[in-house]
Order: C-alpha cells, then sequence, then structure tokens
C-alpha cells in the first residue's frame, strides 16, 4: 500500500470516530487540555501502528484501547514526576496558557463543563478510581456495548460488567450522600 492511500484509507476509517475518542478523553481526564494531548498521542500511536490493525475487526475499541492506554500511561508518569511548574496550584499562571477557546469552555471553577452532567455526578465521576471511571465514561457517556469496552481495554466482558455496576453503585452512593436534591432527581429521570 503506498503512503498516500495508507494515509487516507487512516483518515477516512478514524476520523468519524474522533469525536468518541475526546469526549471519553475528557470524561476521563477531567480536562480539555489534557484530552487534546490524550487524544493526540492516541491518535499519532494508531497511525504508527496502522499496519497491524486487522482489517474487519473493531476499529472504534481498538482506538479507545490506545487512547485508554496513553491515559495511564501518562496518569503513572505523573505520579512519577513532579511538575516543574504547576499551573493548576495558581489560577495566575493557569491564565498564560490557555486560549481564548479554553477559557470559553472551561467552568467558572476552572473545571470541564460536562454538558448535562450535575455537579454531583461529576464530582462522583471524578473521584472513582481508574478502572472504574474507565468502564463508566464508556459504556454510559460513550455508549460502548460490554464486548467492545472488554476488547478496548483487553479484560473479559465480565470484569467489564462487574466494574460498571460498582462503579454506579459508587456513584449513586455519592450522589445520594453529597447532593440529595440531584439524586432525586436524576432517580426521577430514569
Amino acid at each position: 500500500m503506498s503512503k498516500h492511500t495508507k494515509r487516507d484509507t487512516f483518515l477516512r476509517e478514524t476520523t468519524p470516530l474522533i469525536n468518541g475518542l475526546y469526549a471519553a478523553a475528557v470524561r476521563l481526564a477531567g480536562s480539555r487540555a489534557e484530552a487534546d494531548d490524550i487524544v493526540q498521542e492516541a491518535m499519532l500511536h494508531a497511525w504508527q501502528s496502522w499496519d497491524r490493525f486487522e482489517p474487519g475487526t473493531n476499529l472504534r475499541a481498538w482506538l479507545h484501547r490506545i487512547l485508554i492506554n496513553g491515559y495511564i500511561s501518562q496518569y503513572r508518569r505523573r505520579k512519577r514526576e513532579r511538575r516543574a511548574l504547576d499551573i493548576d496550584a495558581d489560577p495566575g499562571r493557569r491564565e498564560l496558557f490557555l486560549t481564548s477557546a479554553q477559557r470559553t469552555l472551561e467552568g467558572v471553577d476552572g473545571g470541564v463543563q460536562y454538558g448535562g452532567l450535575g455537579r454531583g455526578l461529576r464530582e462522583a465521576l471524578d473521584a472513582l478510581p481508574e478502572e472504574f471511571r474507565a468502564v463508566i465514561v464508556m459504556a454510559d457517556l460513550c455508549e460502548l456495548s460490554y464486548r467492545e469496552i472488554a476488547d478496548a481495554l483487553g479484560c473479559p466482558m465480565g470484569t467489564v460488567m462487574s466494574r460498571l455496576h460498582r462503579a454506579r453503585r459508587a456513584v449513586a452512593a455519592h450522589v445520594d450522600a453529597a447532593h440529595p436534591a440531584e439524586a432525586a432527581e436524576l432517580r426521577a429521570v430514569a
């Protein structure tokens, strides 16, 4: 396959999936800036590994697996390293690094605006351990099937179902305890 044809095929197949990847990255990382980096790294890795992708298999799950692995690697790297410049600790310094579009997309508290998600639900998602957050984001926000999540995470479907059940229970308990009014509203909608 020529380089030009490979590029065209890659773009044609992956472009429709980028918005879903970005949404998952925002939910995982909690900030649009980190999500941009995670998606960019995932797409770069997918491009570099495109020759190893098997046509006819689930491209969406393959890309989400790359995205999750990239996020986990980045998370572990951040835990090991001390940040020389902590822009989150000083809002004044943080403003220097934001574009006007990023300022518009951020909430007044500096957090990402999760369109439609209430404060209690956002806090509950943020409080989940990584393996549970990844599953609930992929299932409930990205609307992936159990099989797609299992393929993306490289674990059995039973593990996905178990983690999803535990994550949903933890989210419900958090919202019930911290935001009873929002919990009642969510139950009324469900």
